[in-house]
């Protein structure tokens, strides 16, 4: 496509984003809504994207990826419109402040589970660091540390502490932060960004839609430091141990490439693709993974479907094998499988939502949050073919049946007492 037709697709995608926003504060009367959370990360990704493509070594963009977001965007849209007609005639699920929720004590016994998790981490560091040929900080190690098995699923419990932990800190809890920095410690040593960025960025956004935290420059500051910190201690942590390498300028424009890589490797990786003409299409068991494993395994069919695109494409800096969230849904669907698929996920997303909003309590916003905030990395890839997709709220549903039971075993006390 000529220059014309490109400034047409991208100054169309603008005012589709514009609207939306504007139709979404309008219905919900908030800016913290799945749409927006989907498509604002993407809108600011894929314009550094087309600012940096082309320059510097990088592949071009083809701008006719975008047309994928623009009608998922609206398919996304469709459930959040109807069901903001719904909640509109009912304050209690729509109604929405910057407020404290209703439980908003620290139960003490997520503190001393957090411990025992340290704990129990910090023996695995050990036996690891004794029984692994591999050194810390390499991907093999991290495999041998936490990856699968009894410590894989016990470290998607930190992960569910960790964004706690994180929304419960305060003046009078400042000592969180050492439970905060052990956590981190084991997803760094676990080499899996995904798992380091997500459940941060779910206690954010808890503080800032409990008026804990408050966005302003400075806020928005800390939080690029911080983002590039985690990013440069991983590779770090990489080439100076794992590798024996001194760290040199070489070393850190390397990682800062990486880390445009990085950034850009979902959209990048989405029009490179679909520019050579989608070699990666595959079948809608991939989008439906998780669902079809967990079947296999009760069904005793051994056969496990690995979400990992097996095809890696070249974007000047690096091999990326992501499409962003729209990007692989289209790879492996149909069209009516695309539309049925995102009009059933903003749905679930949009209930959650009044759920959220009618009971204000941690741990239901706590899955709502988990799912906004793997909507806010659809720049990047589909994270729902993921098994933590299921095991994550899971774990918070089992976290809320001990937080009742611990209440009704206080009131059964007290009433006795009395």
């Amino acid at each position: 496509m000529g220059g014309f037709q490109d400034f047409l697709i991208l100054f169309s995608f603008l005012v589709e984003v514009a609207v939306l926003f504007y139709l979404e504060r309008k219905a919900w009367h908030t800016i913290y809504t799945p749409l927006n959370f989907l498509m604002l990360p993407y809108l600011f990704v894929l314009l550094i994207t087309i600012a940096v493509s082309g320059s510097f070594g990088l592949v071009g963009f083809y701008y006719p990826s975008i047309l994928i977001w623009s009608v998922g965007l609206l398919l996304f849209a469709i459930p959040s419109l109807a069901f903001a007609s719904y909640s509109q005639k009912k304050p209690a699920l729509s109604s929405f402040s910057l407020s404290p929720f209703d439980d908003d004590n620290l139960p003490p016994y997520l503190v001393y589970l957090g411990i025992l998790l340290v704990l129990l981490f910090a023996y695995r560091l050990r036996q690891t660091i004794g029984s692994s040929e591999y050194f810390i900080g390499s991907d093999d190690f991290a495999e041998d540390f936490a990856t699968f098995g009894f410590w894989g699923h016990l470290s998607r419990l930190c992960d569910v502490l960790l964004m706690l932990f994180i929304y419960y800190l305060s003046k009078e809890r400042r000592w969180l932060w050492f439970l905060i920095i052990a956590l981190v410690g084991v997803m760094v040593i676990r080499m899996v960004k995904g798992h380091m960025i997500i459940p941060c960025v779910v206690g954010v956004i808890m503080r800032l839609v409990s008026g804990k935290m408050r966005i302003s420059g400075r806020f928005l500051t800390i939080l690029l430091i911080s983002a590039v910190a985690v990013f440069y201690l991983t590779y770090l942590l990489a080439y100076g141990i794992a590798d024996g390498k001194e760290v040199t300028d070489d070393i850190l424009l390397f990682i800062f490439r990486h880390f445009v890589h990085y950034f850009t490797s979902g959209t990048l990786g989405f029009s490179l693709d679909m520019q050579v003409g989608l070699p990666d299409y595959g079948s809608v068991g991939i989008i439906l993974s998780p669902f079809i494993n967990i079947l296999n395994h009760f069904t005793g069919n051994e056969e496990i479907l690995s979400p990992v695109n097996p095809v890696f494409l070249y974007t000047g800096f690096n091999y990326t094998n992501v499409r962003t969230m729209f990007g692989t849904l289209f790879v492996h669907t149909t069209y009516m499988q695309f539309a049925a698929y995102v009009l059933c996920l903003s749905s679930i997303c949009y209930l959650l939502k009044m759920f959220g909003t009618k009971y204000r309590s941690v741990l239901a916003n706590l899955v709502y949050y988990y799912f906004c905030t793997l909507l806010a990395m659809g720049w990047f890839e589909f994270y729902f073919f993921h098994l933590d997709v299921l095991e994550i709220p899971a774990i918070i549903l089992i976290l809320k049946f001990i937080d009742v039971a611990m209440s009704v075993n206080r009131r059964s006390f007290a009433e006795s007492v009395v």
